[in-house]
């Protein structure tokens, strides 16, 4: 006697796989914006010391200008930082939404295999019986 529960078809099961990925990548981004942030992080820290060094360094005017604009380059790249966060945090959002939906439409779609594949016939074996004529 098979049972009555319902096994998620393919289609539905590939939209949960999908779902679980999206949370997978989600988990990936948040990896990365952590990376991203502890690189800045250090970074600072490391701008800051050199600044803090600058003064009590000899240089010429040349030379001053050169370290001056190198700093300035480097911390123009930083923003690197910032726009990377928000973009992965964007993406996170979506990420989640989307994986929200597909969850929810697979789930829908359990639902009404449930309703719709509500056995109709019972009959468990085949015997001769009688027929009625009108």
């Amino acid at each position: 006697m098979k049972s009555d529960a319902v096994d998620v078809p393919p289609r539905e099961q590939a939209g949960l796989g999908v779902a679980q990925e999206c949370a997978l990548i989600e988990a990936d981004l948040e990896r990365l914006k952590l990376l991203i942030n502890d690189a800045g992080d250090r970074l600072m820290i490391s701008f800051g010391q050199v600044a803090s060094m600058l003064p009590e360094m000899s240089f010429d005017d040349l030379q001053r200008v050169q370290v001056d604009q190198a700093v300035r380059a480097a911390v123009t790249a930083l923003q690197f930082q910032d726009i990377a966060t928000q973009l992965t945090g964007h993406a996170q959002l979506r990420l989640s939404v989307l994986e929200e939906r597909l969850r929810s439409l697979s789930e829908e779609a359990a639902r009404g295999l449930q309703i719709v594949h509500s056995h109709p016939v019972r009959q468990m074996e085949l015997s001769a019986g009688s027929i009625d004529l009108f």
